[in-house]
């Protein structure tokens, strides 16, 4: 049974408790898992109470890193899912290329559409996605589209904060617990710029390519034939070496930029969402 009385400020076990009553009750589930944190202690805990009957589905896109991909399977396999794949190609759908303020919604709703048209097929009852409470505060028209459709959120409707979730995740002993957010390629590129196949590349290879140095968070913002890094503020000072400066510059401008630049502030999270 759903704990009505339940808060922000109810216990972490309160929370988990309220999560499991609620995967309980749906019986069967879709799960979109993306790899990161969130989406795995979901699909864990959809596989605990659920087994079989909870198929956590991995979108391949080519806005996805392949090393996202890649980790997943290897988590899926470790965790026993019931697991499968589908491809989600955002690049034919040309109101996620045009890349206005709205991208993100309209890349939601069409995977949504995707996976609730799988769990109709299956006869399944419920899809359900990864977001925390902490995201319900922030800029994501992706959850207007989740909500326009009928999908549902169990650790944001459970009050789970992300704080809760690297907790329980890490007590569980998951090896992503700490991972930093990896949100699609296509949030490295400004707002009215238009996506294509080949900035996308570009910019995850420059990320590849950054974090062989030794950024553990790292973004490649495309600017046009500007590359900006952002890195944490105790990785800019990498940058003034000589050597370093040349070697970053050299492997950017074979990507095809003509300006390299660092961003002082270092790394934010959503740092283009700063002109909104």
């Amino acid at each position: 049974m759903l704990n009505e009385s339940l808060t922000l400020k109810s216990s972490t076990a309160a929370k988990f408790a309220n999560l499991e009553n609620m995967l309980q009750e749906m019986e069967t589930c879709v799960v979109a898992f993306s790899g990161g944190i969130d989406s795995t202690l979901l699909s864990v805990m959809a596989h605990k109470i659920l087994g079989d009957r909870a198929l956590i589905i991995f979108a391949a896109s080519p806005v996805v890193p392949r090393e996202e991909l890649e980790a997943a399977r290897r988590l899926a396999g470790i965790l026993k899912f019931n697991y499968t794949e589908i491809e989600h190609n955002q690049l034919n759908m040309p109101d996620f290329v045009c890349n206005n303020k709205d991208r993100c919604y309209h890349c939601k709703l069409d995977l949504h559409k995707q996976l609730n048209a799988i769990a109709v097929t299956r006869g399944i009852k419920w899809v359900c996605e990864g977001s925390n409470h902490d995201d319900l505060s922030d800029y994501r028209p992706g959850l207007k589209a989740v909500s326009e459709i009928g999908v549902r959120s169990p650790l944001a409707e459970s009050f789970i904060t992300k704080q809760e979730i690297r907790k329980v995740a890490k007590e569980k002993g998951l090896d992503n617990w700490a991972k930093p957010a990896s949100p699609c390629l296509s949030s490295r590129i400004p707002y009215g710029t238009p996506i294509t196949l080949e900035t996308i590349i570009n910019i995850e290879k420059g990320e590849i390519y950054l974090r062989s140095l030794g950024m553990k968070q790292v973004r490649l913002r495309h600017h046009g034939d500007v590359a900006r890094i952002e890195v944490e503020e105790c990785d800019i000072p990498f940058f003034l070496d000589i050597d370093n400066r040349n070697k970053t510059v050299k492997a950017l401008k074979k990507l095809g930029y003509k300006y390299i630049a660092i961003d002082l502030q270092g790394f934010r999270s959503g740092s283009l969402n700063e002109v909104l």
